[in-house]
């Protein structure tokens, strides 16, 4: 293990870089909490990965990728929207994040979140993720065009 890179430096380094990102994505504060507590734990489990991959773009990924496997799971979804539906509505008074990202197929959910969310170039996108930019941009047009289609359906169901 090289140096600065002990599950107490790692943790104190980027601890609230994982909470933030949990945070924006769940948008609820406990929720942000368990999920930076087993984004860490994975961590540590997987120490030896992190000699061939940096610590933040390893950690970006799972907070991601676990955070994304909540909102999916059904009972969690069904908490998170209530809570959202609660808490904020988009400023157009269309779907939110949580509800738009249903249905979805996660390899489009995961990079729709990365690009819309985040603000992620696609070139970035395509590096954190392992696959290449032209895959990346296929995928947001399919996210926009999935998006816009589910939109417009709820739109004329709500007249």
């Amino acid at each position: 293990m090289s140096p600065g890179t002990s599950p107490n430096d790692l943790y104190l380094r980027y601890g609230s870089v994982v909470y933030r990102r949990a945070r924006r994505l769940l948008g609820d504060e406990q929720a942000a909490k368990d999920a930076c507590h087993e984004v860490f734990l994975r961590l540590f489990r997987s120490l030896p990965e992190l000699d061939r991959a940096s610590p933040l773009t390893w950690l970006y990924k799972v907070t991601t990728n676990f955070c994304l496997n909540l909102i999916r799971d059904e009972e969690r979804r069904r908490k998170l929207l209530a809570a959202q539906a609660a808490t904020s509505t988009s400023p157009a008074g269309g779907p939110s994040l949580a509800e738009l990202l249903r249905g979805f197929p996660e390899e489009l959910q995961e990079v729709a979140v990365y690009y819309f969310v985040d603000g992620m170039s696609q070139d970035e996108i395509a590096e954190v993720l392992g696959i290449s930019q032209r895959t990346v941009s296929n995928r947001v047009s399919a996210f926009r065009a999935m998006a816009k289609a589910a939109w417009s359906v709820d739109a004329v169901e709500a007249t």
